[in-house]
């Protein structure tokens, strides 16, 4: 897994806590992706998952919520992806159960 992280002049320190959590996750369940973070603001992080060329996830991060906002991906890698949410409506989210 790599990770590159971005930034407009935040640190996100506040989320460093849930991105550690994610991106965890992220090396379970895909252990051969590229993590890009955009530290939006000192609370938001809005992260890609690339599998592959065409192939990813954009989520957005904050303290209380990881949400799956878009992909384009196989059946079974959004599954796994969906299980990467935490507190998002749409998605029965596992991140936490992911993580231990």
């Amino acid at each position: 897994m790599t990770v590159e992280i971005k930034t407009n002049g935040y640190s996100a320190v506040a989320i460093q806590e849930m991105i550690s959590k994610f991106e965890k996750a992220a090396k379970k369940l895909f252990p051969d992706c590229k993590i890009r973070h955009f530290y939006f603001g000192d609370y938001v992080d809005m992260a890609d998952i690339v599998l592959r060329p065409g192939e990813y996830a954009h989520f957005n991060i904050c303290s209380n919520r990881v949400s799956l906002c878009g992909y384009t991906c196989s059946a079974e890698d959004l599954v796994n992806f969906e299980s990467m949410t935490y507190k998002d409506e749409c998605y029965n989210g596992k991140l936490f159960e992911l993580v231990k």
